[in-house]
């Protein structure tokens, strides 16, 4: 025999609770009590308690909840619907912004690399020209320094730059 108080928010069985405004997935739970009672109660000797649980999930309460808070006020369903729809715009104009911005950051990135690659570049022609200069003209001293700077600098700029390109991708 089940003493307990049953009303529509508790689940005498299994102890769970509704909960209509959470707004979390549809589920129907339908559980049946009977309850008998030998002598005091014979009117509720054969009553049955039925108890049952609704959750929703998604942006919008369910059709049915739309329906009842349409009857309460008239118009809020249909203004429930619009205010989601205004989210949802407004959600995906967001996130198209967003890319357009993640999308300019790349380019301007690509133009900054490439301006620095150029700036080597023209670098080392400026160093190898000196060092070229200093070899023919007999300052044998003098070219090999800038010679073994230049290629020292461009070697440890193409392993460093590798092996950062490498550390990234694998992340």
């Amino acid at each position: 025999m089940n003493d307990q108080p049953c009303n529509e928010d508790s689940d005498p069985n299994t102890g769970s609770t509704t909960n209509e405004e959470s707004g979390l997935e549809t589920d129907l739970n339908l559980t049946t009590n009977t309850s008998s009672s030998s002598g005091s109660r014979s009117l509720d000797a054969d009553a049955e308690i039925a108890t049952f649980e609704v959750q929703f999930q998604g942006p919008l309460p369910s059709p049915g909840m739309l329906e009842s808070f349409d009857r309460v006020v008239p118009g809020l369903a249909r203004k429930i619907v619009d205010r989601s729809e205004l989210e949802l715009q407004h959600r995906h104009r967001i996130e198209q912004q967003a890319l357009a911005a993640k999308i300019e950051d790349q380019k301007a990135e690509r133009v900054y690399k490439g301006r620095g690659q150029w700036m080597a570049f023209v670098l080392c022609m400026v160093l190898i020209s000196i060092g070229s200069i200093a070899a023919f003209t007999g300052h044998g001293t003098v070219a090999s320094v800038i010679f073994g700077t230049t290629v020292i600098g461009v070697v440890t700029v193409f392993v460093v730059g590798r092996a950062q390109k490498e550390k990234r991708e694998k992340l």
